[in-house]
């Protein structure tokens, strides 16, 4: 029953790393999105008939990308770190449990 829960519990830890790393590459997908927004930006335009020239700005939708990513990348950070500590602590517990029944075995012995 041990090892059941045991694999329970890696799987978890597993599918919180690999949900981090998702919404990790969504949000640098958006910052490189941003970026290519910020490099081709043209603040003036100006019509060819009437001479009249209008100021194009596109940040509503730079801040609205920079605003949807912010949090996924946060939120992939924590799921990411989340389950590397998960798996990271089960491992010991687990060595820890193997230690103390070694132990144990050897003062049976004796």
């Amino acid at each position: 029953m041990q090892w059941a829960a045991r694999q329970q519990f890696h799987h978890r830890s597993v599918l919180m790393q690999t949900w981090g790393a998702v919404l990790l590459l969504v949000a640098c997908a958006l910052w490189i999105w941003l970026g290519f927004l910020l490099v081709d930006q043209q603040d003036v335009y100006c019509y060819r008939v009437s001479m009249q020239c209008k100021v194009v700005t596109e940040w509503p939708k730079q801040l609205a990308i920079l605003g949807i990513s912010a949090p996924l990348a946060v939120l992939g950070a924590a799921l990411l770190v989340g389950g590397s500590v998960r798996r990271q602590t089960s491992a010991h517990v687990f060595q820890v449990i193997e230690m103390q029944k070694s132990e144990e075995r050897d003062r049976a012995k004796q």
